[in-house]
């Protein structure tokens, strides 16, 4: 779950899709029905400054999202997922924190969405 109106998001929402041969990941915004209805049922407030990764009934957030996500990308980027084992889950939100805070003003707010094939459209839930 991502923020809709980013386009740093929309960014990189585009390029997990792309490097996720296998299709394991599935997409939805936090301001979608599906999205804000995930988080409420698991009692997690809808924070555009992070990405959470649903799995298993589990929801991760912020750094832990990214490390599971990475693990379903083709290599080489799967290997991100290795960090985790390296560095301390603190500084690694850290870390994510800092991009989060400052991603608008790396690529600024979208008014549009990538145009999808009909191929593409059943990995991105409304």
């Amino acid at each position: 779950m991502f923020d809709g109106d980013c386009s740093f998001c929309d960014s990189t929402v585009n390029f997990l899709f792309d490097h996720n041969t296998n299709r394991t990941l599935y997409f939805t915004s936090q301001q979608s029905t599906l999205g804000s209805a995930l988080l409420e049922k698991k009692g997690l407030p809808t924070d555009l400054n992070t990405i959470y990764f649903y799995s298993n009934g589990k929801i991760y957030q912020k750094a832990d999202a990214f490390f599971y996500i990475a693990k379903e990308l083709d290599r080489p980027w799967k290997y991100f997922a290795l960090l985790k084992r390296i560095i301390p889950r603190k500084l690694a939100d850290w870390c994510y924190d800092r991009i989060a805070k400052r991603r608008h003003l790396l690529l600024g707010k979208k008014d549009s969405c990538r145009l999808m094939t009909k191929e593409e459209q059943q990995y991105f839930l409304l």
